[in-house]
């Protein structure tokens, strides 16, 4: 019977092979902290990207009603919101000041995101004298009698049944954002 001796040759093989799991298991730690790094990078880029969006649609529709109130009456005037900013939904809404009161003198522009976990709000202040609401879609600017008065373009019936036929039978125009291509979110 042959008997093995265990002697340092053994002994060094099993440290080596301890020593290269320790080293791919340090190495597995750095890649998982380096992608968690770079993930946070890329989604707070994301989000100054979203804001920067939604401070870019508040200045239009500001410049819009900048124009048509320093206009005289009849102006007119069509723009187009987007349906999405890069995907990412959105929600625009004018609070003029009767509804706000009989003595604010402002009209209230807000921009915000639609996004649950992405608390982001633009507020513009316009003049007194601007009222109506916006959709992501077609719209209007009007001065009439002294007042700059923002309306959707009214859908076709045709626009309005493949609107409808692409979300159930059940969106708003808002929904059918552009007019075009369904935005059913």
């Amino acid at each position: 019977m042959i008997v093995r001796k265990r002697g340092r040759k053994a002994g060094k093989k099993g440290q080596s092979a301890n020593e290269a799991a320790m080293l791919m298991t340090f190495m597995t730690f750095f890649l998982i902290i380096t992608l968690a790094a770079v993930s946070d990078d890329i989604i707070t880029a994301s989000d100054a990207n979203y804001r920067a969006l939604i401070q870019d649609i508040a200045d239009v529709i500001e410049q819009e009603a900048k124009i048509a109130f320093s206009s005289e009456n009849g102006y007119f005037h069509a723009f187009a919101l987007p349906p999405t900013l890069n995907g990412q939904p959105y929600i625009t809404s004018i609070l003029n000041s009767t509804s706000i009161s009989g003595q604010a003198n402002v009209t209230i522009v807000t921009v915000a995101s639609k996004r649950p976990n992405v608390p982001i709000n633009v507020t513009k202040l316009l003049p007194r004298d601007v009222r109506g609401n916006l959709v992501r879609g077609q719209n209007t600017v009007r001065k009439e009698q002294g007042i700059a008065v923002f309306r959707p373009v009214p859908l076709t019936a045709a626009q309005q049944g493949d609107c409808g036929a692409g979300c159930g039978g059940s969106v708003t125009a808002e929904e059918c954002c552009d007019h075009m291509s369904l935005c059913c979110t």
